[in-house]
């Protein structure tokens, strides 16, 4: 037999291999399909364990990035952007999870000449994307999960980490089922006020000039007053994503939304989340002023935006501690207490 036929039958092995891993995933989940005339379709997961249970809902809304839901990696390992424990959770909870427009549950990424992990982008997805399809969809999806399954609708959850974060607060907002909330390392303010924040620390602590600091900056209100400029543009990009998410994400800040709500909110922050702590700490100030009492507001000093703190011995030998169980239980006992 000659090298090509070796090749052949080389490729089907691994995309049989590969299905058959993918399968280990999607078999665990039941998926629902919701079809709307402005956002398409809307594909949810749900747990199957104790599926036919009567039990709470949590609706789970994951960070940035077009990924899948479970990625399968070049290495022949499998990584996810969901931040819940889900196999123990489900037993008490009913867990739903929502993909990003025109995106599966779970497949394979790549990776680019630079090294860079990347996801492929389905059609459809950049003229979709955005604050207000994740928000609406969320909505549609709740109110599908309560008629298919047997929900205590007395404690309905939207859970967001990272731009999940920034999503859960909207959906709240426009579905009064939702009976709390809980954020995870998310910003508070307009999501483009981060990238200035990081050019003044980095300034302050000596990493740059002050001139080019302040370069940096003006340069990133000239790409802003593009952005708001074309707000619904979805051929145009900054920092990899269109203007159309960029407006939509930032034409109301989360902190707006908060304090529209008067359900309990959970506001988890990272003391070493350079991503999010400095603008997340506005929020607690906010609600103060404003007198309301429905925020708390955690923060896990040692943390960063994957709930992980780094410890460094004498020798100069790092060492990672996962903290996300930790995390994850503190929020479970907040949800009994409220």
């Amino acid at each position: 037999m000659n090298s090509t036929f070796y090749l052949l039958i080389l490729v089907v092995v691994l995309s049989t291999t590969t299905y058959g891993q993918h399968e280990k995933i999607t078999e665990k989940w039941k998926t629902e399909s919701i079809y709307d005339s402005n956002l398409g379709e809307i594909k949810y997961h749900v747990y199957k364990n104790k599926i036919n249970e009567r039990k709470p809902l949590i609706v789970y809304l994951q960070g940035s990035t077009n990924f899948p839901l479970y990625y399968l990696n070049p290495n022949g390992t499998y990584s996810s952007s969901i931040t819940l424990n889900v196999d123990s959770m489900s037993n008490a909870y009913h867990i739903v999870l929502i993909s990003k427009p025109n995106t599966p549950l779970v497949d394979s990424i790549k990776i680019a000449p630079s090294g860079r992990k990347f996801y492929p982008m389905k059609e459809g997805y950049r003229e979709k994307y955005s604050l207000d399809w994740r928000a609406n969809s969320a909505d549609k999806v709740i109110n599908d999960a309560l008629k298919k399954l047997n929900v205590d609708s007395s404690t309905i959850i939207v859970w967001g980490h990272s731009e999940g974060s920034q999503v859960a607060p909207a959906v709240a907002v426009k579905n009064k089922k939702v009976t709390q909330i809980i954020c995870m390392m998310g910003n508070s303010l307009n999501h483009l006020y981060d990238f200035i924040l990081m050019e003044r620390v980095s300034a302050l602590k000596g990493e740059k000039s002050n001139e080019k600091a302040q370069s940096n900056v003006d340069s990133l209100y000239t790409e802003y007053k593009k952005i708001y400029s074309d707000p619904q543009s979805t051929e145009k990009e900054w920092f990899g994503e269109t203007y159309y998410k960029w407006s939509s994400f930032t034409l109301n800040s989360p902190i707006e939304n908060m304090l529209q709500l008067d359900i309990p909110i959970l506001y988890v922050a990272g003391g070493n989340d350079h991503h999010s702590i400095l603008n997340m700490d506005y929020a607690k100030l906010e609600f103060l002023r404003k007198g309301k009492a429905n925020l708390t507001y955690k923060v896990f000093p040692n943390c960063d935006h994957f709930f992980m703190e780094t410890k460094t011995d004498t020798s100069g030998k790092k060492e990672w501690i996962d903290h996300l169980n930790e995390v994850n239980n503190f929020a479970l006992e907040w949800v009994t207490k409220n």
